[in-house]
Formats: structure tokens, C-alpha cells, sequence
């Protein structure tokens, strides 16, 4: 089956939440919280939904949540078939029942993008991650069919709570962001608060921070920031997200936003002020708040994607996030075209390296 438009697939929500709970890695990025207020909110006005489900008898049991996008290239446009989420720090994947034989489900969907196949000149799999075993299963079951190229994205840093994990900390950044704590208590009156419920007053104060910290804030675009808010809401409801912050001499200076789901948090939205630079107060409030998780019931900590240094002083530990790209087979000479025109843009760098050194 293949849902194509927003109306059919809200009919579904409740074999959708149901799979969902059935996977052997559950992510709130494939929750149905997650998608319904990217789709009301973010979703590209020019894509169509191409949502592939595979079905035992009236059980959901495979999920490939994907959009039909029209690409501009410089030379033609393209139909890529992707991921619905995108630029939420999001990973993607294919969803499937975890009681079921994976590469039978993943057949089932490889028939789909097969059956269709003259909708589509590739298909774009970004942020699929490492750790997950359906991303290698997702290569050698559609590579069977396809001809596909996979490179690494990014890297998605994150502390797996375990008896050994302290160990994994770097204690010597850890203690220069303590002595810089209690220099900062000692200089001012200091306020952290962990665990604290939505208000207005912290979301508006959040707003204004990460604005005066990243011109590009995604406050500054109003869908993102009514999914923000839209999302935050829903998870609210089920104590799957908290604020933190530090405020000094009355006045909040770091807030951070942590997101819960299936014992595992997601560090997901901070702003710090750009005053107090000698402190370190973004990281002061980090420790404080990584502290909290360890003595909740938490598995894991997610740090998501981006390798910046502050991220390893908690962890050695990182998730490959990957980008595969599959051709369609059916237009031989297009897929050519674009075959070399992905080569290029992968090796780029390497090659005006090579012509700038000759």
C-alpha cells in the first residue's frame, strides 16, 4: 500500500503509533506526534506523499515514511523520492515490526519503489544511522536491485549509561567546568533549575537567546518555530520534555530543552547568552542537566548530530549518520547523468584540490 496524501493517512494513526511500538529501535523521530506536526508545519508545499506500508492482514508491520520531491539541479530537474522529515536534527529510517524477518519487509518495499518507478529519478535516504542494523540492511537489500552510493553525513555523539560509563568521560574538562561553576557562584548569585515544565516566559526568553547567538535562529522562520512549539506541546502532555536553565542574579542566561522517549534523551535545543564568556555557562548548565539524566531512568544519551568538542567531554561514543542514494534503473541514460553529477558533487572538494595543485 502507498498513502499519498495528508487526509488518507490520518485514517492510520492508531496502526501507526502501534508499529512504532514494535520497533527494535524506537526514536521519537518516527512517532506519530513527530510526523503529524512536521506535516502541518514544515512539510514542502511541492512534495506528495509516497508513504510505502507493508501489511500482515490488517497489522502495520514495515514503514517507509517518504515524500516525492521536485529537485532543481543546473542543468534539469530531478524527482527524488526521500525522507517526509528533514532539518529537525532528525535520523531516519525504515520502520519495521521487530517480530518480523526484516529483509522479507524490505523486499516488500523495494517492490513498491520498483512498482512505481516511473515516478521517481532517485531516492535520497539522509541521516539513516549506523548503529541501526535496518541502514545496512536497507544497502544490501535495495543494492541488490538498485545501483546505490552511500556516504557518511554526519556524526551523532551520544553516552550510553552503562556501569563503565564514567570512564568515558574526559574528568579533566569536567572539572574545568566545575572549578568555572563555582567561580561563577562565588562571583554571582547562581540559579539552576533541571526538570521544569513549559511557560511562556521560558519559551520567549529561549526565543530571544538563540536569536542574539545564530542569526540564521530557526526562530526566525515561523514554521519551524510553530512545529517547535506544536511538537513541545504534544510532548508535554506525555512528560517526554523538560526545560533546564541558569539564571544569575535573577535573570535566565541558558536554557536547554531535553526530549525523552523509550529511556533514551535527546539534548535537542539550547541558547546561552553571549555575557559571562569566561564562565562557560552553556557548559555549566549542560553538566548540571547531564547529571540529572544519570540518576533518572535513562539508558542513553543522545547528543545528535554535529562532532563540536563540547559534545566529547561526556562521550567517546558516535552514531554514523549517512546519506544513500539510490538510481532508478529505468531511465538508463538519466541515471547516468546523474550518477556522474553525484560523484561530482561527493568528491568535489577532492577534485579542485587536485586541478588547483597540478
Amino acid at each position: 500500500m502507498v498513502i499519498r496524501n495528508r487526509e488518507d493517512l490520518s485514517q492510520y494513526e492508531t496502526q501507526w503509533k502501534e508499529l512504532i511500538e514494535h520497533l527494535e529501535h524506537p526514536e521519537i523521530f518516527a512517532t506519530w506526534e513527530w510526523m503529524s506536526a512536521y506535516l502541518h508545519h514544515m512539510l514542502n508545499p511541492t512534495a506528495q506523499l509516497f508513504v510505502v506500508v507493508v501489511t500482515d492482514q490488517d497489522r502495520w508491520v514495515a514503514l517507509a515514511p517518504l515524500c516525492i520531491v521536485p529537485q532543481k539541479l543546473k542543468w534539469r530537474s530531478v524527482r527524488s523520492l526521500q525522507c517526509i522529515v528533514s532539518g529537525t536534527g532528525e535520523n531516519n529510517s525504515f520502520y519495521l515490526h521487530r517480530e518480523y524477518h526484516y529483509i522479507k519487509l524490505l523486499k516488500h518495499i523495494a517492490k513498491a519503489f520498483t512498482t512505481h518507478q516511473e515516478e521517481w529519478d532517485w531516492i535520497d535516504l539522509y541521516s539513516f544511522q549506523s548503529r541501526n542494523p535496518v541502514t545496512a540492511l536497507v544497502e544490501q537489500t535495495l543494492g541488490e536491485q538498485f545501483e546505490m552510493l552511500t556516504r557518511p553525513l554526519s556524526v551523532s555523539p551520544y553516552m550510553k549509561i552503562q556501569p563503565y560509563a564514567e570512564m568515558k568521560i574526559d574528568k579533566n574538562q569536567i572539572k574545568e567546568i566545575e572549578r568555572k561553576e563555582r567561580k561563577l557562584s562565588r562571583e554571582h548569585t547562581v540559579r539552576i533549575v533541571c526538570n521544569a515544565s513549559y511557560s511562556d516566559a521560558l519559551w520567549d526568553r529561549l526565543s530571544v537567546l538563540h536569536q542574539q547567538r545564530w542569526p540564521d535562529s530557526l526562530f526566525q522562520n515561523p514554521n519551524e518555530t510553530a512545529f517547535l512549539r506544536d511538537i513541545i506541546s504534544h510532548l508535554e502532555q506525555s512528560n517526554r520534555v523538560q526545560f533546564s536553565y541558569m539564571e544569575i542574579s535573577g535573570s535566565i542566561v541558558s536554557i536547554a530543552i531535553s526530549v525523552k522517549h523509550a529511556h533514551k534523551v535527546y539534548l535537542y535545543l539550547s541558547a546561552t547568552s553571549k555575557d559571562y564568556p569566561k564562565y562557560g555557562i552553556g557548559l555549566i548548565l549542560s553538566n548540571q542537566v547531564i547529571k540529572h539524566f544519570l540518576e533518572q531512568d535513562v539508558n542513553e544519551i543522545d547528543f545528535l548530530p554535529g562532532d563540536q568538542d563540547y559534545k566529547f567531554y561526556w562521550s567517546d561514543t558516535i552514531n554514523m549518520n549517512y546519506h544513500i542514494r539510490i538510481f532508478n534503473h529505468h531511465y538508463r541514460k538519466k541515471t547516468k547523468l546523474l550518477r556522474t553529477y553525484t560523484l561530482y558533487q561527493i568528491n568535489k572538494r577532492r577534485i579542485k584540490s587536485i586541478l588547483l595543485n597540478r
